[in-house]
C-alpha cells in the first residue's frame, strides 16, 4: 500500500521541478553546465493518479456508502503527504473565489498507528466508547449545557483509536482502568508542560541574571522535583523547542542549510566558525597567554603565530581563570596588541549569563568567543565536572555557536599527571585524559591537546585529537617553542609541510575536473593527469589520490564534484569515478 510504504516520508512525494532556460550569453561562458531537472519523488505520480480520480468516485454506489469514512480517512492521509504544505489545496481555493479558506500551515500526518487503528474500527463499524467521567465530572454534565462550564474538553472523553481498537480485541465490558489513568497523565503533564513553556518564555526576558536564577528556583519547588532533575528537564524542553527541529526535519533541508552556511575557519586549521573547540592542557602549559594571542590575532586579522590566517573581527573574551590584574601583568610581557574596538573582556561570570553572551555576540557580530577554563566557568555552582549533567553546558554552547555562526573556544584541564608515563617521561596526550565527564568530550566538536614534549620546558605539542570540523586530519601536530620571556608561542614545525603539499594537490585535482565538466574519471587516470601537469613524483600513490578527491566530494556543495560508483566486477573494496558537474 503506498501510504504505508512511505509513512511521513514527504520528499516521497515532492513533484518534480524543472529546470529553467538559459540566454545565450550564458551558454556561451567557459564554465557554463545546463541546469537539470530535479526528478519526483518515488510516490509523487501514483499519489497524483490516486488524487485526480477521487472526483470519479461514484457517491451513489453501494460500495462508496458501505466505506464512505474509511474512504474519507485514506483520502485525508494521503493528501496530508501528497499536499502537506497546501499549495494545491490554496490554489484551488484561489480559482474557486473561495481565498478566506487557504491555510497557511502544513498539515500535520497523525502517528501511523492510530493510522491503522481507525481504518480497522471503520471497516468493523465499532461504536465509540466514552469514559463515564473525567477528573470526577460526568460525561452527561459535560455534554449539559448547564453544567459544562467547569467539565474537562469534551475530547477527553473519546477513547483514541489504538485505546478503542484494544478495548474491543480484549471484548472487555468495562472501560480499562489504564485509559483512565493515561488520560490523567497526559492532561497533567500537559498542563505543567504549558506552565514551564510559560515560565521559560517569561525568564528568559528577565534583564537580570540573578533574577532568572530565583525564578528558576520558585519554579523548580513549585514543579516539586529535584535541582538534577529540574535541569534535565529544562534540557528536554529546549530540545523540544528547538528551532533546528523544525527547519532541518529532512534530508533535502540539511542539504540546503548546508549549501547556503558559509562554512569557514576563523583561524585556517585551527579554529571553524559556528562550533564549540577544546583545548586542553595541564596547568602552567600557556593556554591562557595563548588564548590572548589567539584574541590579538583575530581581532588585528594578522596571522597566528605569524603563519595560520586569521579572519578579522569582533572576539569576546571571558576570564575566569585569572583576575584582571593578573591578565594585565601577561599583557605587558606579551606586548598584547589587540584591535582594541575589536575585543571585549569579562571578568566575573556564571552559566546564568549565556543569555546576555548570545546577546553580545549579536550585537558586536562577533566572530570567536575565547573562555578560560570550562570548570571554573561552568562548575563553580557547584555541579561536579564527573556528572553527565555538565555536559549539558557544551550542548547550550553548540547551539549557541550554530544559531550565531560565531566560533567558541573553552580551555579546559587534563587530568593529573596525564603529560607523564609512569617512568616520568613525556608521553602523548589522549581524549580521556581529560578531566571530567565523557559528555564533554562527546559534546565538542573539536579537540585539541597541549603538552611538554621535552624537560627543557620549552617544546610543545599542539594535537588535533577530534576532528568533527574536519579541519585537518585527526592526530594532525603543530610543533610549538614556549618563551619563558615573552609567554608567547612560535610555530616551529609539525604537519604543516605535508598540509601545504595536500592543498595544492586537491587545489590541482579539482582544476583537471573543472576543465573537463562532466567527464567521469577514474582515480587512477587522476593520478597519471596530475603527474603529467604537474611533474609529481612516482611516489604520490592513488591512495594520496583518492583522500583529496574524497574531500572534494564531501564539499561538493562548494566544489561541485561529483561522484559514480564503477561496477568492475571485482571483489574488493568499491571503487569510484569523480567529475565536475556544475
Amino acid at each position: 500500500m503506498l501510504l504505508l510504504a512511505h509513512w511521513g516520508d514527504i520528499d516521497a512525494f515532492k513533484p518534480p521541478v524543472h529546470a529553467g532556460g538559459f540566454s545565450a550569453a550564458e551558454m556561451m561562458a567557459e564554465e557554463f553546465v545546463p541546469p537539470t531537472d530535479e526528478p519526483a519523488g518515488v510516490a509523487w505520480y501514483e499519489a497524483q493518479a490516486l488524487t485526480q480520480d477521487w472526483s470519479l468516485i461514484d457517491r451513489d454506489s453501494i460500495e462508496w456508502k458501505q466505506r464512505d469514512w474509511e474512504c474519507v480517512d485514506l483520502w485525508l492521509a494521503l493528501q496530508s503527504h501528497f499536499d502537506n504544505d497546501n499549495s494545491q489545496y490554496n490554489q484551488r481555493c484561489i480559482e474557486n473565489g473561495r481565498e478566506q479558506f487557504q491555510h497557511s500551515d502544513p498539515q500535520v500526518i497523525e502517528d501511523i498507528e492510530e493510522f491503522k487503528a481507525r481504518l480497522i474500527l471503520r471497516r468493523g463499524k465499532f461504536p465509540l466508547v466514552i469514559r463515564r467521567k473525567v477528573d470526577g465530572v460526568s460525561y452527561e454534565d459535560a455534554t449539559n449545557y448547564k453544567n459544562r462550564f467547569n467539565a474537562p474538553k469534551i475530547s477527553r472523553y473519546y477513547l483514541s483509536a489504538v485505546q478503542r481498537l484494544k478495548h474491543f480485541r480484549e471484548a472487555k465490558g468495562l472501560l480499562d482502568p489504564a485509559f483512565e489513568a493515561q488520560d490523567e497523565l497526559e492532561h497533567e503533564s500537559q498542563r505543567n508542560l504549558k506552565k514551564v513553556s510559560a515560565a521559560w518564555d517569561s525568564i528568559k526576558l528577565m534583564a537580570s541574571p540573578t533574577q532568572r536564577r530565583l525564578a528558576h528556583q520558585k519554579l523548580r519547588k513549585d514543579l516539586g522535583i529535584a535541582d538534577k532533575e529540574y535541569k534535565s528537564l529544562m534540557h528536554t524542553l529546549l530540545v523540544e523547542q528547538s528551532d533546528e527541529n523544525v527547519q532541518l526535519d529532512s534530508v533535502d533541508a540539511v542539504k540546503r542549510a548546508a549549501a547556503a552556511s558559509e562554512e569557514r575557519a576563523v583561524v585556517d586549521r585551527f579554529l571553524m566558525a559556528g562550533a564549540v573547540s577544546i583545548i586542553a592542557a595541564e596547568g602552567g602549559c600557556g593556554k591562557t597567554a595563548l588564548l590572548w594571542a589567539i584574541s590579538e590575532a583575530i581581532s588585528n586579522g594578522s596571522p597566528l603565530f605569524g603563519q595560520l590566517p586569521t579572519i578579522k573581527g569582533h572576539v569576546v573574551v571571558i576570564e575566569a581563570d585569572e583576575s584582571w590584574r593578573n591578565s594585565a601583568e601577561k599583557w605587558s610581557r606579551m606586548d598584547y596588541s589587540p584591535n582594541k574596538d575589536n575585543v571585549y573582556t569579562q571578568w566575573a561570570w556564571d552559566p546564568s549569563k549565556l543569555l546576555e553572551l548570545e546577546q553580545t555576540i549579536q550585537k558586536h557580530n562577533s566572530v570567536a568567543v575565547l573562555m578560560d577554563s570550562f570548570g571554573t566557568l561552568f562548575s563553580g555552582g557547584g555541579e561536579s565536572m564527573n556528572d553527565s549533567e555538565i555536559g549539558l553546558y557544551i550542548y547550550t554552547l553548540n547551539q549557541m555557536a550554530a544559531r550565531t555562526g560565531t566560533a567558541i573556544l573553552v580551555t579546559h584541564h587534563l587530568k593529573k599527571g596525564a603529560s607523564k608515563d609512569n617512568s616520568g617521561c613525556p608521553r602523548p596526550i589522549t581524549l580521556p585524559d581529560l578531566f571530567g565527564s565523557s559528555y564533554i568530550v562527546n559534546g565538542a566538536s573539536d579537540i585539541w591537546v597541549l603538552w611538554r614534549t621535552a624537560d627543557d620546558e620549552h617544546s610543545f605539542q599542539l594535537r588535533y585529537l577530534k576532528d568533527r570540523s574536519m579541519l585537518v586530519e585527526r592526530n594532525f601536530d603543530f610543533q610549538l617553542t614556549g618563551s619563558d620571556e615573552s609567554l608567547r608561542f612560535d610555530l616551529t614545525g609539525g604537519s604543516l609541510h605535508e598540509l601545504e603539499t595536500r592543498k595544492t594537490v586537491k587545489a590541482k585535482l579539482l582544476s583537471i575536473l573543472r576543465h573537463s565538466p562532466h567527464q567521469w574519471f577514474t582515480v587512477e587516470r587522476l593520478g597519471v593527469e596530475l603527474k603529467e601537469a604537474n611533474k609529481f613524483s612516482l611516489s604520490y600513490s592513488a591512495r594520496a589520490v583518492r583522500r583529496e578527491l574524497t574531500e572534494l566530494y564531501a564539499e561538493a556543495a562548494v566544489t561541485g564534484v561529483a561522484r559514480r560508483r564503477v561496477n568492475d566486477g571485482k571483489p574488493g573494496r568499491p571503487k569510484f569515478e569523480y567529475a565536475f558537474v556544475r
